[in-house]
C-alpha cells in the first residue's frame, strides 16, 4: 500500500511537471520591432509587443492590426502610443476584435505597444499590423 502511494505520487509530480513545461514551452515570447511603412510579418497571440519608430518630421500616423486564426476564433487587440519619455500620447480604437489608431506626431522616438488577448487557449491566434506614416 505504501509503495502504491509512493508510485502514485511520483508519477503525479511527474505530470505535474510535464504540464507546467509543456505549457512555458507554448508562451509566447514578446519582442521589440522596428514599425515600418506597410505590413508587419505576423506575430503570436497573447502577449504584448513593441514597435519603436523614429519621426523625423511632423507627420500623419495610422496604424491598423489584423488577426487570424485557423479555428476563425480572435481575441480582443489593442494599442498605446508612446513618446520617446514614456507619456502616452493615443490609444487605439476598437474596430472589431481588432484596432485602429490615428494621430499626428511631432518629430521625435515613439513606441508602439500592442497588446493581444486570446478567447481560448486551444486556438493559434496572430496578427499582423498595417501602417502608413506619412
Amino acid at each position: 500500500m505504501k509503495r502504491t502511494a509512493i508510485i502514485t505520487t511520483s508519477l503525479l509530480a511527474g505530470m505535474l511537471t510535464f504540464g507546467v513545461a509543456t505549457q512555458s514551452s507554448a508562451m509566447v515570447s514578446n519582442g521589440t520591432f522596428e514599425l515600418q511603412n506597410g505590413s508587419t510579418p505576423s506575430r503570436m497571440i497573447p502577449g504584448v509587443d513593441h514597435y519603436r519608430f523614429d519621426v523625423d518630421n511632423p507627420s500623419n500616423l495610422r496604424v491598423a492590426s489584423q488577426q487570424w486564426s485557423p479555428e476563425g476564433v480572435t481575441g480582443r487587440m489593442t494599442a498605446e502610443l508612446r513618446d520617446g519619455n514614456g507619456n502616452v500620447v493615443a490609444r487605439s480604437h476598437a474596430r472589431g476584435s481588432d484596432f485602429i489608431l490615428d494621430q499626428r506626431l511631432s518629430p521625435g522616438r515613439y513606441t508602439l505597444e500592442v497588446q493581444g488577448g486570446v478567447v481560448s487557449q486551444r486556438t493559434t491566434q496572430q496578427y499582423f499590423l498595417t501602417t502608413e506614416l506619412r
